[in-house]
């Protein structure tokens, strides 16, 4: 019986954590390219509350640098979204600021209706 309380235990905390790493039905309201020393950053700024955002990302935006595998179609995808004013955008973060220190990084972008 433990066992059990223990493991859905677990499950609700796990399905807490995993919905914090996606803002959902958003639209990219801000877009911007930053260069800095050898990275090329994007930063991105979305609609919405921004609440569940790490005490790290004080601008609350969104960053993303160029030692990422996937930076150029990142930037693409963003801007895409952005210049076209879509409206369901779903972005999966993390809950750090490693690529740049006051805004929260993001892992992936996705449009329209469909599962991440």
């Amino acid at each position: 019986m433990k066992k059990l309380l223990f493991i859905l235990c677990g499950l609700v905390i796990t399905t807490n954590v995993l919905a914090e790493d996606y803002y959902r039905n958003r639209t990219i309201v801000g877009a911007g390219i930053y260069y800095s020393g050898a990275n090329s950053i994007l930063f991105i700024d979305i609609d919405g509350d921004k609440s569940g955002m790490p005490a790290c990302a004080s601008t609350r935006r969104l960053a993303i640098d160029s030692t990422a595998p996937n930076f150029k179609e990142m930037v693409s995808f963003a801007l895409t979204a952005y210049t076209s004013k879509q409206n369901s955008v779903d972005i999966n973060v993390t809950p750090t600021c490693n690529y740049w220190s006051n805004s929260q990084d993001i892992k992936g972008i996705k449009m329209g209706v469909m599962p991440f």
